[in-house]
């Protein structure tokens, strides 16, 4: 190839796709933009939604949870007025404590996970703009001409 044709091939590229940058979700007017794959546009948009909606659901487990132990401490206590003696119903002690230890387990790891999933999706929500806002800031006189 010609480095004539070689500079002419790079100057039609130039001029068709002028040069920029754009972080995720971080639009030019500080708000959110929407994913725009071949347009120019974010190709990748990192959203709160997936990490809230994952905390929604921890905390409904939670919820769930809590009220299944809460169940289980009530059924317990009707154990033994008339059923003492019964291979069941010391099977039933025997295992309660373990299935309280087990549920109040998963009860505090979904209210962790509430938090931690909440937070994360704020922070997403966040970030984008933040990095916007302090790459905006740098001033470089030398830029190349492509990125005028």
């Amino acid at each position: 190839m010609a480095w004539d044709e070689w500079e002419q091939l790079k100057s039609h590229a130039a001029d068709k796709h002028a040069a920029h940058m754009q972080l995720n979700s971080a639009s030019v007017d500080g708000g959110y933009s929407t994913p725009t794959t071949g347009s120019g546009g974010p190709d990748l948009l990192i959203t709160d939604t997936p990490w809230t909606g994952a905390a929604r659901v921890a905390e409904e487990l939670r919820t769930s949870t809590q009220d299944g132990l809460t169940a289980l401490k009530k059924s317990a206590d009707g154990i033994g007025g008339g059923t003492e003696g019964f291979d069941c119903t010391v099977a039933l002690k025997e295992i309660q404590p373990t299935w309280e230890a087990r549920l109040t387990a998963v009860r505090d790891e979904c209210d962790h996970l509430h938090g931690t999933l909440g937070q994360t999706g704020k922070k997403f929500g966040e970030v984008d703009h933040g990095v916007k806002d302090e790459v905006g800031g740098v001033h470089n006189p030398n830029k190349p001409g492509w990125a005028r």
